[in-house]
């Protein structure tokens, strides 16, 4: 079941977002931590990140019946293929993703207690992802569930592999 519309539907991702944001502000402001590794370590799953966050959008625009002018989260058909071969919600996975890069990058302790909060909230509304999933799909998308991880790539990837040699 889910709770309501639009930003009110996800209200604690929203504000996770925000904190996110927060977060890149105090980037620019602050510029790198000390540790050169870590906030290279940042950069990179700063960048893996912004492609669990974008992928979806042409994959689900290309592969989920969305109709011409509709956003792209209009899916008719389930996509269970490319990145959501590996987690279900990629887009979920990616302000996690930000939140740990920002934290790796600027090394200070207001952007680490910022983005512990914004991954609870994200984290928060996660839960209800799926109940839609199962409402809107039904069987097809509880039998997903079973085969692909919500939001573990490396789970997902394992689960890829061991299916390609079956």
């Amino acid at each position: 079941m889910t709770r309501g519309h639009g930003w009110r539907k996800y209200w604690a991702s929203t504000l996770g977002s925000a904190l996110t944001v927060a977060q890149v502000v105090l980037w620019i402001l602050w510029g790198f931590g000390d540790v050169t590794w870590l906030a290279y370590a940042g950069l990179a799953l700063w960048w893996t990140g912004v492609v669990f966050a974008w992928l979806p959008i042409v994959q689900f625009k290309r592969r989920g019946g969305v109709a011409a002018g509709a956003q792209y989260v209009h899916t008719t058909v389930l996509v269970d293929t490319g990145i959501y071969a590996i987690v279900r919600h990629p887009q979920f996975l990616s302000w996690p993703m930000f939140s740990v890069a920002l934290m790796l990058i600027v090394q200070r302790s207001t952007v680490v207690a910022l983005g512990l909060a914004s991954m609870a909230l994200v984290l928060w509304d996660f839960r209800d992802a799926d109940a839609e999933g199962v409402q809107k799909f039904g069987d097809a998308y509880r039998d997903y569930m079973r085969r692909v991880p919500g939001w573990n790539p490396v789970a997902g990837v394992w689960r890829c592999v061991r299916r390609r040699e079956e």
